[in-house]
């Protein structure tokens, strides 16, 4: 009774860390896919200001040019 007992903890003990282990992976996984969409988001917004930035430039160019012409 005693050994079965035992043989039970054991295999008790041995299961919260397997179930630890996939947590770990879990939480690894979790940690890349929020990094990626992280970097993904500050690239498009990086990307986005670039653009508008550029877009004001052009229009501030035209604006000058107009008015000096005239």
């Amino acid at each position: 009774m005693m050994s079965a007992g035992h043989g039970f903890d054991q295999y008790s003990g041995i299961s919260p860390y397997r179930l630890h282990g996939q947590q770990v992976l879990v939480y690894q996984v979790v940690v890349v896919v929020v990094v990626v969409v992280v970097v993904v988001v500050v690239v498009v917004v990086v990307v986005v200001v670039e653009v508008v930035v550029v877009v004001v430039v052009v229009v501030v160019v035209v604006v000058v040019v107009v008015v000096v012409v005239d």
